[in-house]
């Protein structure tokens, strides 16, 4: 004769019309505290220390008496604090089955590996981790809070010499220089000492260059100084 033990944790719960009513509770060794592998979106492989193995980064959560467990996630996931849980279990938040994540925290994962609901922000379909900044599409500088709220501010612009206007990052040249917009609202440009330009009868040259003076006689320089220096031949004249 067999008798078979079956043996179940129980809490209590709660008294509802004075009866107690009691769950079964979750196994240690199927809690993922850090969230679980999903090899098929809202099927978890199960893993065995004597058979299948998990893939890196992850352990297997099997019972003590070669129960079948979970692949559980090694490290945690999330930059600030634990992910969200239940009876230290961290449930997923992608695919089938999956949960909303409460106020505060944020989807963090991908549809092939664990996913869990960490502390941040989730703005305009991207999540963010807490102090992250990133810029949106009309120039504002946005901050994830660790309430899970994204703060914006008005753009920076800066202002050039020729008065127009320029946003955040955006570079422009400035003769042979290279300037760019800084984030507190200042222009920073390269430090080349660029040739000079010299303008002759509405045309510009270089320093160094050489070219023929207006009477087409005589040769005119550009200077270093942005001056024009032409000879003084007398031309038309002995013939």
């Amino acid at each position: 004769m067999f008798v078979f033990f079956i043996i179940c944790t129980l809490t209590f719960s709660a008294s509802v019309n004075g009866i107690r009513q009691y769950q079964t509770s979750i196994p240690d060794y199927l809690k993922c505290p850090y969230g679980k592998y999903y090899k098929h979106i809202g099927k978890p492989p199960t893993c065995n220390p004597f058979g299948q193995s998990c893939p890196a980064g992850f352990y297997c959560g099997a019972g003590p008496a070669d129960q079948p467990g979970f692949c559980c996630k090694s490290d945690n996931p999330c930059k600030l604090g634990e992910p969200y849980s239940r009876n230290g279990d961290a449930p997923h938040c992608l695919g089938k089955s999956a949960i909303s994540c409460p106020r505060g925290y944020t989807c963090i994962g991908t549809k092939t590996s664990s996913s869990v609901c960490c502390k941040g922000c989730t703005y305009r379909g991207e999540s963010y981790f807490p102090t992250a900044t990133f810029y949106n599409t009309e120039g504002e500088r946005c901050t994830c809070g660790e309430n899970g709220k994204v703060r914006c501010t008005k753009p920076v612009t800066c202002k050039g010499a020729n008065g127009k206007v320029y946003k955040v990052g955006e570079s422009f040249k400035v003769d042979c220089n290279t300037c760019s917009c800084r984030s507190d609202g200042r222009i920073v440009c390269t430090l080349i000492d660029c040739p000079k330009k010299c303008k002759y009868y509405g045309k510009v040259y270089t320093e160094g260059d050489r070219f023929p003076a207006r009477d087409g006689c005589n040769e005119c320089t550009c200077k270093y100084d942005g001056s024009v220096s032409c000879t003084e031949k007398a031309c038309g004249y002995g013939k």
